[in-house]
């Protein structure tokens, strides 16, 4: 299978990395295949629309698109910025429109259905469910216009003062997530 990550974060070296980094790795272990791509290394605009048509910017998106046409799991990490995903996932989410219908029937054959995904979000706040709303919503974009199944997710809260590299439960979550890709 191939595997897919996508960081959110700024940071090579943050928790939202470090907890896409464990379903890879748990992955790997199985047998999987996996790539990973950090949003803050590349540079993605948002879509533009012109006389009513949509323009999709030529920028390191294309990069991903032969990774997303032959992926067959997604994990997603994102921190949570004020309240909601990072501005680079939410492009990169908004980015995927290309291969809606509304782009084009062709578009839309070009993206696999029933690709398994994982959404992962990391958050300073110390309530483990204050954004579970954010996982809801994520999971509902994938599944709606992807026809993906998010088959779990994973969360870290407090990351201040409870950082992920020291939480060894945590991490093994996720490795056992991507065990079971």
């Amino acid at each position: 299978m191939k595997v897919l990550g996508i960081v959110g974060s700024p940071r090579h070296d943050g928790h939202t990395a470090k907890l896409v980094e464990s379903v890879l790795a748990g992955a790997i272990s199985a047998g999987h295949v996996a790539d990973i791509f950090y949003l803050s290394d590349m540079v993605i605009g948002p879509i533009q629309a012109s006389g009513g048509v949509l323009e999709y910017p030529e920028d390191d998106m294309a990069r991903l698109y032969p990774h997303l046409e032959t992926m067959e799991a997604l994990v997603l990490g994102t921190p949570i910025y004020y309240d909601h995903v990072s501005s680079r996932t939410k492009l990169f989410i908004d980015r995927l429109h290309y291969y809606s219908r509304t782009h084009g029937e062709e578009y839309r054959r070009r993206f696999p259905d029933g690709v398994k995904a994982v959404t992962v979000i990391t958050q300073g706040a110390g309530n483990p469910d204050r954004y579970d709303y954010v996982l809801e919503w994520m999971k509902g974009r994938l599944e709606y216009y992807w026809n993906m199944e998010v088959v779990a997710s994973l969360k870290a809260e407090a990351t201040g003062s409870n950082p992920v590299e020291k939480r060894e439960e945590l991490l093994e979550k996720g490795r056992e997530i991507g065990r079971r890709l």
